[in-house]
């Protein structure tokens, strides 16, 4: 990597920036599961993130156009304005939000709204897994009440509620013409969308937003993206267009005059985690982190525009990212911006403008490009989502493989609990349950072992993803998983675990700082070969997405009638799953869901 350079005029470089160089330099988004790479709770939080939306609106209309709040004094002036609510979902910010904008554009009032779904928290779903741990939970409900913070302190609020949307939004927004939102990729979000529109007097209102490239200019058809990363990434840098990202608003429309009691509940209620049913003993341990974890990951806006203050800016990393991005423990290796991203409490183009003022202020390298080319992992995963369906969350993946799963409960277990007697593997698992978080590397490796070494079905190691992640997005890790399991046509990269433990913690040092003094349980029996074919290999970071961040499941359409019976048959469910899709669910009565992710 080439040399650090200092900014010239303060220590803080990203607070003195111009306006037109606030970019969204988050690092750390690998293979889609570097996504996770993101930090929080660190001093300076408000600092760095009002310093970085104070550059933003200096910047003025020069790079983004005319903001919502020009927009709105242009409507005032012609007397029009309309009543409008704002659904939240995985969009928890105010800057560059595309939705946000829409909404308020024209406006003569806006309810912000967000729904706590039960049904996406401590809820089964597949072999033993849940929606949701408690520790993820907690993320969320900290990134909410730092967007109602911002939100009221430009004079405009947040009505939180618990319950399902379509019962829910309804009620709340039953006067208001129209209600907008961040529009969803996977089933479980179109569903709730369809039926949240079904109910509602006005009409819903879906904008895209949250990807790189907007969906109309990423190089490719979104609704028939290539299924090899190097084509889609290829097609995209050659004819695809990333834009600014917008501003947050300087000013956002007032809140409905209402004497509605409900409506004044919700301006003020947020959920605790023993609300969203989760037993006290579990929601203490929650609260506390893990004094071995790279980070105090804390939700929120703020906290996301201080991380990338603090990795980028203050401790220079972004010029070194390519080198040191296979860590696994320490705080510095990567960005470790992906828990922020996977809620939206940061834009991928937020941290790609910030890297594009870094290559103009300090250097640019290969390193300064591998972070604008990890996000363009994440879109590759939303767009193969949204052109692939629920084929990501089936069995057979994309291409409908028939092939059996031979490992059984008690692998799965092993694996889940960090005792199959493969230190890489039981390090890296022992860190995912205590703190949510896994670097890249070792979810590569993980997954790898998963599926070639104890021949378990991938969708288990999917699901569990998806509980203890707190960067779990629904297309990044599904997608990434499918594609680790070589389901979707595309390279397998089975992982020696051996190797690569010698390769990048050649000391123990990650080993001894999770596993050390453990004797877990050697399981022979289950490492006797790989259940299904793949090439073994070092593996390294170009193939099937290197399984970057595997972030969640989707309620998947169901295999139905024939997967039960295929289930039964071939007598390769766990016990208590019979017929499952990605999702965990069985019989006819299933739909398609998913929860955000990611990435």
């Amino acid at each position: 990597s080439s040399h650090v350079l200092r900014g010239p005029t303060s220590a803080n470089p990203l607070s003195m920036a111009p306006t037109a160089k606030l970019g969204a330099a988050i690092a750390g988004v690998s293979c889609c599961w570097l996504l996770g790479l993101i930090a929080a709770g660190h001093k300076g939080t408000s600092r760095a993130r009002s310093g970085i939306l104070r550059r933003a609106r200096r910047r003025g209309d020069k790079e983004s156009g005319a903001g919502p709040g020009r927009a709105m004094a242009a409507a005032a002036a012609r007397g029009a304005g309309r009543a409008r609510a704002y659904w939240l979902r995985c969009d928890l910010r105010v800057d560059d939000n595309q939705a946000l904008q829409a909404a308020c554009d024209g406006a003569a009032s806006l309810l912000p709204v967000y729904v706590f779904n039960p049904s996406v928290f401590n809820v089964p779903t597949l072999a033993g897994a849940r929606k949701s741990s408690a520790r993820r939970a907690r993320f969320l409900l900290e990134s909410v009440a730092c967007l109602r913070k911002k939100l009221e302190s430009m004079g405009s609020g947040l009505a939180v509620l618990v319950g399902k949307p379509q019962d829910a939004l309804p009620k709340l927004c039953d006067s208001c013409d129209s209600v907008f939102v961040t529009q969803g990729i996977c089933s479980e979000e179109t569903t709730d969308e369809a039926l949240v529109a079904k109910r509602l007097k006005g009409d819903l209102k879906p904008v895209w937003g949250g990807t790189l490239y907007d969906k109309n200019e990423c190089g490719v058809n979104p609704n028939n993206v290539p299924l090899l990363f190097t084509n889609f990434r290829n097609r995209a840098e050659a004819s695809g267009r990333i834009r600014n990202p917008i501003d947050a608003p300087k000013e956002l429309p007032p809140l409905p005059v209402s004497d509605s009691e409900e409506l004044s509940k919700a301006l003020s209620f947020l959920p605790a985690l023993e609300e969203l049913g989760y037993e006290p003993e579990e929601a203490a341990a929650a609260a506390r982190d893990d004094p071995r974890a790279v980070l105090p990951f804390k939700g929120g806006e703020e906290a996301a525009l201080a991380r990338i203050q603090k990795w980028i800016w203050d401790d220079d990393r972004l010029k070194e990212y390519f080198e040191i991005r296979n860590g696994m423990k320490g705080e510095g290796y990567s960005s470790k911006l992906s828990p922020w991203l996977a809620l939206g409490c940061v834009s991928p183009r937020r941290i790609w403008k910030e890297a594009k003022r870094y290559e103009a202020e300090r250097t640019k390298n290969k390193s300064t490009y591998w972070l604008v080319f990890e996000l363009t992992w994440r879109d590759f995963f939303m767009y193969m989502a949204l052109s692939q369906g629920d084929k990501i969350f089936l069995r057979g993946g994309v291409i409908g493989d028939k092939s059996p799963w031979k490992g059984d409960r008690a692998a799965l277990e092993s694996w889940k609990e960090g005792r199959t007697g493969d230190p890489l593997v039981d390090a890296n698992m022992r860190e995912l349950k205590a703190t949510g978080f896994m670097s890249n590397r070792g979810r590569q490796n993980v997954a790898s072992y998963l599926i070639f070494n104890l021949g378990v079905d991938w969708r288990y190691g999917a699901a569990h993803f998806e509980e203890h992640l707190l960067d779990y997005d629904p297309c990044a890790n599904w997608g990434n998983w499918v594609a680790a399991a070589g389901l979707t046509g595309q390279r397998v990269n089975r992982f020696n675990t051996k190797k690569q433990l010698n390769d990048y913690d050649p000391q123990r040092v990650y080993v001894n700082h999770w596993a050390g003094g453990a004797k877990p349980r050697i399981m022979e029996a289950f490492q006797a070969g790989a259940a299904r074919q793949g090439q073994e290999q070092d593996g390294d970071d170009s193939g099937a997405g290197a399984l970057g961040q595997l972030k969640g499941h989707h309620e998947v359409a169901v295999e139905k009638a024939r997967a039960e019976r295929e289930s039964e048959e071939e007598g390769q469910t766990l016990p208590g799953q019979r017929g499952v899709d990605g999702r965990g669910q069985t019989g006819p009565e299933c739909h398609p869901l998913s929860t955000s992710f990611q990435i």
